[in-house]
């Protein structure tokens, strides 16, 4: 292991330069502390645009400048944040062949029911052919359960998916009045893309569909297929009642409209938003009045209250201007409704906030909050140590030294987050199961997490992670195992070349691997990578690029062979943009091209479960499909550390009935740093009486 700890500490002669170095740079960037936070950041925000931002460093400004209509709370529940309060419920539909028979079910449905509050039967009513069934809980099984009673057969409903090379709203509008024998129920569009719900016959309604859509439209680019649904009308509704009095940073007032505005944002192509997915579901957005949003969904969506946790942008500045005009304006001074507005953005030196006085759950505690640029881990470190920024993610081999340090705080917990090397499968090469199993098999994850998080880390086994209460511990990691990685490659067709390296039809195997600079972590991966495939005969090349680079170039375009990088997840277990077939166009999250039938099957079914037990059933089998495909390398999951000067903050935040409560920054469920817009310095604590 000597080599290996070369390689990943480096050479002192040359850390003495680079401190020498990064002590000039700190030194640069060093000002008179005041009423503010700092914070460090080594990758610079590629927008302030928070629906078309894709980075935690843009994340980490937009957090405090922007807000969505619900937020977690410190436990980690759904709460109000620009919504007040909000109500869950679901319309399910049932068709009969006569209207008799819809009332003779009701009937039966009545009398069978004996606890209605268990199947959260609020209401139910007969239209014409129609049984309505008002729910309070969205999802499919209580409304089968109600079914169960009705004694008379229903008519199912059939849905079908429509992508067209051309808009499709009016074309389908006019088939569903026109077809009268596919008897369409319902009909929804957004641009190019395009569902019909109809009670007709499937395959000769199929046929009609396609020939009067080839008519207009031709058959190049036209995609028709059938949609697995419930085989009723099951349409969950959200209502949410918005805070009075909330004001945008420029003083006009926050409304359902910019609710509405942003939903069409984020839906409309020209944006690129790659939050898109969260609400394809979405049937309609309703405003009935300034305060009052109904959004209802065309069929149960699972994660539906976490999309509505998205920033909410302002509607009377950017209505009005195209989504190309955006990078020119507002995605570099943005305007929201947070606790702290946007100030000043200095290019690859920071971003800065100031207090926003007219805050709507009252004015923080901080003048601002800086958001430093700086080049390196070593420089971010030095900031630290000379208190130019007030946290750290500190490094693995550094957590030891700090833990017996009695000037700091530290503030660890196992992260939700993992780290991998991401196959480009539209690379032929990386198109081989066997392939991907030979390479995860030949590097070593028990010495990477040994020697580059020393010890700080367990092996990831996939999409979720351990501190997820929808993670499967049954999946089980694969083994280092570098004679198990030769015979697969044997069996895959690539065989050593006369230099040792491995070649299959005259083409060695041999490609990049490419990661951010700045990042030791990283960076020590790819190290480590290259050299556990050199021995079973792949030649790797490691390229490192600026953050910004290496996202717009290479990352959101899918121009690479090999990436290294990590996810940082949220709370929830919708891995939809992440792992659809859907989602491998440039400047989506799918961008290894990871496409598979079983996978897309289970990512749509569990976005429509609600029951506790089937979601936990579902993302097992998830977790271990893709961990089994490996189109990434699953490397680890680090436990974090994060490290504060000792009494440098302290919290005083809302508590009941008018109350504040002051306090020391502690970690919670939500992290360390949930109460981020209530921290105040102790030697300005005048500022937080006010």
């Amino acid at each position: 292991m000597p080599r290996v700890r070369t390689l990943i500490v480096g050479i002192p002669l040359l850390l003495a330069a680079v401190t020498a170095v990064s002590l000039w740079t700190v030194a640069r960037v060093s000002v008179d502390k005041k009423n503010e936070m700092y914070i460090g950041s080594i990758g610079e925000p590629t927008t302030l645009n928070p629906i078309q931002a894709a980075d935690s460093a843009a994340s980490s400004v937009t957090g405090v400048v922007f807000n969505g209509l619900l937020k977690y709370n410190a436990n980690l529940e759904i709460t109000g944040d620009l919504a007040a309060e909000w109500d869950l419920g679901q319309r399910s539909t049932f068709f009969f062949a006569t209207e008799q028979e819809a009332v003779m079910a009701a009937a039966n449905m009545e009398a069978g029911i004996v606890d209605r509050a268990a199947l959260h039967l609020r209401r139910y009513a007969v239209d014409d052919n129609r049984l309505v069934l008002e729910l309070s809980l969205p999802g499919v099984s209580d409304s089968r359960e109600l079914a169960k009673r009705f004694g008379v057969p229903t008519v199912p409903v059939r849905t079908v998916s429509i992508v067209s090379p051309k808009p499709l709203g009016e074309a389908l509008a006019e088939f569903a009045a026109d077809d009268l024998a596919s008897r369409v129920v319902r009909v929804w569009a957004n641009g190019n893309l395009g569902e019909l719900v109809y009670l007709g016959n499937e395959e000769a309604t199929l046929k009609r569909l396609r020939t009067w859509l080839t008519e207009r439209f031709g058959e190049e680019g036209l995609v028709i297929e059938p949609v697995l649904a419930p085989e009723f009308l099951a349409e969950p509704e959200v209502t949410f009642r918005l805070h009075e009095g909330v004001r945008w940073h420029d003083g006009a007032p926050f409304s359902s409209r910019d609710v509405k505005f942003t939903y069409d944002a984020i839906m409309d192509d020209r944006v690129a938003s790659p939050r898109k997915p969260d609400y394809e579901l979405v049937l309609s957005v309703a405003t009935p009045d300034p305060r009052t949003v109904r959004v209802v969904y065309r069929r149960p969506f699972s994660p539906a209250l976490e999309s509505w946790m998205m920033s909410v942008l302002p509607a009377h500045l950017l209505g009005d201007v195209p989504p190309d005009q955006w990078p020119l304006t507002f995605n570099r001074a943005p305007v929201g409704t947070g606790p702290f507005k946007f100030a000043e953005w200095k290019t690859n030196q920071f971003v800065r906030v100031a207090r926003n006085d007219d805050y709507f759950k009252g004015r923080p505690h901080l003048d601002g909050i800086v958001f430093r640029t700086l080049p390196d881990p070593l420089t971010l470190r030095l900031a630290f140590e000379t208190r130019q920024v007030d946290f750290w993610s500190a490094d693995p081999w550094a957590v030891g030294s700090f833990r017996e340090d009695e000037r700091f705080t530290l503030f660890t917990s196992p992260s939700n987050s993992y780290n991998y090397v991401g196959w480009n499968l539209r690379r032929p090469m990386f198109q081989d199961l066997r392939v991907r199993q030979a390479l995860a098999h030949a590097v070593n994850v028990d010495q990477m997490i040994r020697y580059v998080l020393y010890g700080y880390g367990t092996q990831s086994t996939g999409i979720f992670t351990p501190e997820m209460w929808f993670f499967n511990p049954d999946v089980q990691p694969l083994a280092y195992d570098p004679e198990k990685a030769k015979q697969l490659l044997d069996e895959a067709g690539w065989v050593p070349g006369p230099d040792g390296v491995r070649v299959k039809d005259g083409k060695r195997f041999a490609f990049t691997l490419i990661t951010n600079n700045g990042n030791v972590i990283r960076s020590d991966i790819a190290t480590l990578v290259q050299e556990n495939l050199r021995a079973v005969g792949t030649e790797v090349t490691v390229e490192m690029y600026e953050w910004a680079v290496f996202l717009k170039r290479f990352v959101n375009q899918g121009e690479f062979d090999a990436v290294v990088l990590g996810w940082a997840l949220g709370q929830g277990f919708d891995q939809f943009q992440i792992w659809h077939s859907s989602q491998t166009e440039p400047e989506r999250l799918n961008m290894v091209g990871y496409k598979s039938q079983e996978a897309d099957r289970l990512l749509e079914s569990i976005r429509e479960e609600f029951d506790r037990a089937e979601i936990i059933r579902q993302c097992g089998e998830l977790q271990q499909l893709i961990y089994h495909d490996q189109p990434y390398l699953f490397l680890f999951v680090p436990e974090g550390t994060s490290a504060m000067w000792k009494d440098a903050f302290r919290v005083k935040r809302p508590g009941p009935d008018g109350t504040w409560i002051d306090e020391p920054v502690t970690m919670t469920k939500a992290g360390w740093s949930h109460y981020l817009e209530w921290f105040y310095r102790p030697e300005y604590a005048q500022e937080a009486k006010k």
